[in-house]
């Protein structure tokens, strides 16, 4: 009985160390993003207006844009060594176009978008090294992409931090070249997966000039004219909170062209979002890692600890239960061995 009695208890010992180094040791080496990403996006926008150079006038169509996110894993590993941290490089390709529409060198879609951004592989919050950049234009001569070099990403890019809190990120716009205020709005479930909602709304601002023939836009003035691109945008972002990922996304952006003040042109009025088959597929990907960090961070320290600390407890008991059987055993065999007394 004594001996299983330090049995119970070196395995209760054991237990409760495990299960405290499960969410010490196991989590921080589980919860971070992939090197190797290579993902396929397809956001959906129907009924948009935008302004159409070779007709020079609005119109309505529907738009379908892809993105592509693929890792650079030598890249990551670089950086994780020379900074002493995790940091993961990925680079993005978004392309958007009407549907069906062919892509490539000889069809440039409407518009296109290439980032290379660098960011902690915990937090997703971006990280100013390794050649980031970001590219919206190519140059009309070459047509080779006009990278922006100069201006470091900031805030979050790709996701959320594991464990997201109902709390205000920094997130970063590509139109504006700056990060600001996404805000949690709610908690709401996509597909039986609870999830996070974050908007982010920015309101109307001037991000760039657009040099146009003032005839394009029936302006009365001769040769080009400098125009005013002014752009707003809600997104609106369903995070799921335990990996930080995000399920589903949507932008209503706007952008008009202004000369002196007033509109001319709308170039682009949008709503887009992810297709359904893109939030399904992220439903079935994230959920069950959702799953398992929270069984590492979570239910397994605290079961594990409760479960070992009660194996603990019986085996104390057993020791003591042993030690006062032993006891009483040596009492009766020393008054088996007294000699009678004489009176």
């Amino acid at each position: 009985m004594k001996k299983l009695g330090w049995v119970l208890v070196g395995v209760g010992v054991f237990v409760v160390a495990v299960s405290l180094l499960s969410r010490l040791y196991m989590y921080d080496r589980i919860a971070v993003v992939p090197l190797d990403q290579d993902t396929v996006s397809v956001s959906q926008g129907p009924d948009a207006t935008i302004f159409d150079i070779a007709s020079r006038e609005e119109i309505s169509l529907d738009l379908v844009s892809t993105r592509n996110v693929v890792g650079d894993v030598a890249a990551s590993e670089d950086a994780s060594k020379d900074l002493d941290r995790d940091v993961a490089v990925w680079e993005t390709l978004v392309y958007t176009d009407e549907p069906g529409a062919t892509v490539d060198e000889d069809n440039p879609p409407r518009s296109s978008t290439h980032d290379r951004v660098a960011f902690d592989r915990h937090t997703g919050e971006a990280i100013d090294c390794c050649g980031s950049y970001t590219a919206s234009s190519a140059d009309l001569g070459s047509g080779e992409e006009i990278r922006d070099e100069d201006t470091p990403i900031t805030g979050q890019y790709f996701k959320l931090p594991f464990q997201s809190e109902k709390k205000t990120y920094q997130f970063w716009d590509g139109s504006l070249k700056d990060s600001t205020d996404l805000a949690y709005q709610g908690t709401e479930s996509i597909k039986g997966l609870t999830v996070y909602r974050y908007q982010q709304v920015i309101e109307p601002t001037t991000v760039g000039e657009l040099n146009a023939p003032a005839s394009f836009f029936g302006i009365d003035a001769d040769g080009d004219v400098s125009l005013d691109r002014v752009y707003s945008n809600t997104r609106t972002l369903w995070i799921e909170p335990e990996t930080g990922v995000i399920i589903r996304g949507q932008e209503e952006q706007n952008t008009v062209a202004e000369y002196q003040g007033e509109q001319v042109a709308t170039l682009t009025d949008v709503t887009i979002g992810y297709d359904d088959t893109t939030v399904s597929d992220n439903v079935e990907t994230y959920s069950s890692l959702a799953t398992q960090l929270k069984v590492v961070r979570f239910w397994l320290p605290v079961v594990g600890t409760i479960a070992g600390l009660l194996v603990l407890l019986a085996g104390v008991a057993l020791v003591l239960r042993g030690r006062r059987s032993q006891g009483s055993h040596v009492a009766e065999s020393d008054a088996d061995d007294r000699e009678p007394t004489n009176v």
